[in-house]
């Protein structure tokens, strides 16, 4: 009797050693193929696979709380997710001002009325603000030149008088600029400027 218990005993105990062997090698593969699909790292997969074999199911708790959350699979899908909806948003067009979206076909923005296209000036279609020549009919487009800004040239008077607050005609303004400005009489008192041309230079005087 007591052998047969002893049988028994022993039977069991090769059973549940056999059990926890097969469960032991089960859960040692089955955590490196796990990390093989979450992390490429070889250090990260080493690592888990060492923690499952020294603590066994222990150590199984532990990978399950440090894992990575996403597989690689995953991870691409989602990533082509999110590439997806950028290209949308990138389709439907925003204002470079307001950064509202608008519509392809829209010349202004509802929001600000920024510019956003300029319409051909030879088959009216809408191009964009960048394009020196239209892609349908081949018509140049005007560039926008930045415009010169003149200043008018102001006489000794105009200043003083702006500076006093006052203004100066237009008229007095064209008589005062269209006058040539003459050289300063040093002539003696008394000589007209027609004397004083027909005066000989003391160069061509005979000398005694």
């Amino acid at each position: 009797m007591e052998q047969l218990i002893a049988q028994a005993v022993h039977l069991l105990l090769a059973l549940g050693g056999a059990y926890y062997l097969a469960l032991w090698f089960a859960l040692v593969v089955w955590t490196f193929q796990d990390i093989q699909t979450r992390t490429r790292s070889v250090i990260a997969q080493i690592f888990a696979t060492l923690l499952v074999v020294l603590f066994s199911v222990p150590g199984v708790v532990l990978y399950l709380l440090m894992r990575p959350r996403e597989t690689l699979e995953e991870q691409y899908e989602r990533a082509l997710e999110e590439e997806y909806l950028i290209q949308d948003l990138e389709a439907t067009g925003r204002c470079p001002s307001c950064r509202r979206p608008v519509q392809e076909e829209f010349q202004f923005c509802p929001y600000c009325r920024t510019a956003l296209k300029q319409l051909c000036v030879t088959c009216g279609r809408l191009l964009s603000l960048d394009w020196p020549h239209c892609p349908y009919c081949g018509a140049a487009q005007p560039s926008e030149e930045p415009e010169l800004v003149v200043r008018e040239r102001r006489s000794p008077l105009e200043a003083v008088q702006r500076a006093l607050g006052r203004t100066v005609p237009l008229r007095e303004r064209r008589t005062e600029s269209s006058l040539p400005e003459e050289p300063a009489s040093t002539l003696p008192p008394g000589w007209s400027r027609s004397e004083a041309r027909t005066e000989p230079e003391t160069d061509q005087l005979p000398r005694a």
